[in-house]
């Protein structure tokens, strides 16, 4: 046991809404990247929950994230668009995808988002699970950078690029 262990979930939250509104996120953006990063937590996926936070503080302080990114849609073709995240922090752009995504299966019967000019987005799960309110499919991936060496390799090559499906 260490003084960790009694920390109530909703301290962790405010605390991680108030560093977040520290770095510039407004109050909205803020309690959206939170609840991507303790529903990770809550998943059992330590390694993209609160844990991540000094990162993407990190990343502000490196000049790598807009805390009050313009999100536009670039590209829009009924069911498929493009999304434009001016660098803004992907657990936040993700989420406003996949909601758009959602608007427009209830107008086309399906949704695809590509999103450009973004970060790291946290687990893919909450994104795609979000289509499950809706008795949808959900689908989120993402790109990564060369974290593996192919067999027989001694550099780095690959990114794990993670795929998640949520199927009602």
């Amino acid at each position: 046991m260490n003084e960790f262990t009694n920390i109530k979930s909703d301290d962790l939250s405010l605390f991680t809404i108030n560093m977040f509104e520290a770095i510039g996120c407004s109050e909205i953006d803020a309690k959206l990247a939170t609840d991507v990063l303790i529903q990770a937590d809550l998943r059992g996926i330590d390694s993209h929950g609160i844990a991540r936070l000094s990162g993407y503080v990190r990343l502000y302080e490196g000049g790598r994230i807009n805390t009050k990114p313009n999100i536009k849609v670039l590209r829009d073709k009924k069911s498929v668009f493009t999304l434009d995240g001016d660098a803004g922090l992907g657990l936040v752009v993700a989420p406003r995808a996949m909601d758009i995504a959602i608007e427009k299966t209830h107008l086309y019967g399906s949704g695809f988002a590509s999103v450009s000019n973004s970060n790291h987005f946290g687990i893919a799960a909450y994104h795609a699970m979000k289509a499950l309110q809706h008795t949808y499919i959900g689908m989120a991936m993402t790109n990564a950078s060369p974290l593996v060496a192919p067999t027989n390799s001694k550099e780095r090559m690959l990114g794990t690029n993670p795929i998640c499906y949520a199927i009602p």
